[in-house]
């Protein structure tokens, strides 16, 4: 995948998910970090990389409006109650943003699973929104694609993520019922099934734990060991883009019709240490989804 320059962008959240995405970005080639855009001037994330970007913007979504024709793209990471306003703003401006918030209003997309499902192919205007659902979504699709891919019969799925409490900020907090629907939302997407359950565990345990995440599958019947095959495909395949994403446990019937898998995510460590798996996973995404949207975008205009 050649890029033929750096793609320019906005981190508008000034957050746990906005601050590691722009550490994250700043240390990618692949991108050039124009603006990040807090609400407080006294935003420790805003303070963190004010000498690193070329505009620090602390009056929100209004200080960046008169920067925007400098973009690309941008990478909402605030809340699902902003994004609305958000996107009526950004797509009047024409350009792709990447929805790392639960709003539902972007398309649903795991880079792994591009034309594995009907359902998730990259958009062919500039103006788009991808939806990276949730870090619980992120890291349940590919596992239940797997099981899916292997299972006969589904008719219940439950997706459980175990997150550090000390790594969910306050959006992730005040926007749990949106994490819920968005997440059960991919669930039935991926899986095909329609009765899908979603829970999300904030530990508050110390040491803090890492990410895990585990699929359960009611089904008619199950090749156990097509689904180990299958995992091991796609797991391989996710960490191209999140190193982290690991097998602990392989697929398996925890009863006569129910199958089960579970896997850990390891943070990279940039701006929190590495049991915040469920930034690195999320940020990760919306990374590999805009180097794939930006580079669509260009191949099609070379041609």
């Amino acid at each position: 995948m050649i890029q033929r320059r750096p793609i320019r962008i906005a981190i508008i959240g000034t957050g746990n998910i906005g601050t590691d995405l722009c550490y994250r970005m700043l240390r990618d080639a692949s991108f050039e970090v124009v603006a990040f855009v807090g609400r407080r001037a006294d935003s420790p994330g805003i303070r963190m990389f004010e000498d690193q970007v070329k505009y620090s913007i602390s009056n929100g979504i209004n200080g960046l409006i008169p920067y925007i024709d400098e973009l690309d793209g941008l990478f909402d990471a605030t809340s699902a109650f902003d994004h609305e306003n958000h996107w009526e703003i950004f797509s009047k401006a024409g350009k792709w943003v990447i929805d790392l918030t639960p709003s539902k209003i972007g398309f649903p997309f795991v880079p792994v699973l591009m034309d594995r499902i009907p359902a998730m192919y990259l958009q062919s205007k500039n103006c788009s929104n991808y939806s990276m659902v949730t870090c619980g979504g992120q890291s349940s699709a590919p596992l239940l694609y797997a099981l899916s891919f292997a299972s006969t019969g589904i008719s219940e799925v439950e997706i459980s993520s175990s997150i550090a409490a000390l790594s969910a900020g306050p959006a992730t907090r005040l926007n749990i019922d949106q994490y819920i629907e968005s997440t059960e939302n991919l669930t039935s997407i991926v899986s095909g099934c329609s009765k899908v359950k979603a829970i999300l565990v904030l530990n508050p345990a110390e040491p803090p734990v890492m990410m895990r995440t585990t699929v359960n599958l009611s089904v008619d019947s199950c090749d156990i060991a097509k689904a180990i095959q299958m995992t091991t495909e796609i797991i391989e395949n996710v960490q191209s883009y999140v190193p982290g994403y690991k097998l602990v446990v392989e697929p398996y019937m925890l009863n006569q019709n129910t199958v089960s898998a579970t896997v850990k995510v390891t943070g990279a460590g940039y701006v929190l240490p590495e049991y915040a798996g469920n930034l690195d996973i999320i940020n990760a995404a919306a990374a590999e989804t805009a180097k794939l949207h930006f580079n669509s975008l260009s191949n099609r205009v070379s041609h």
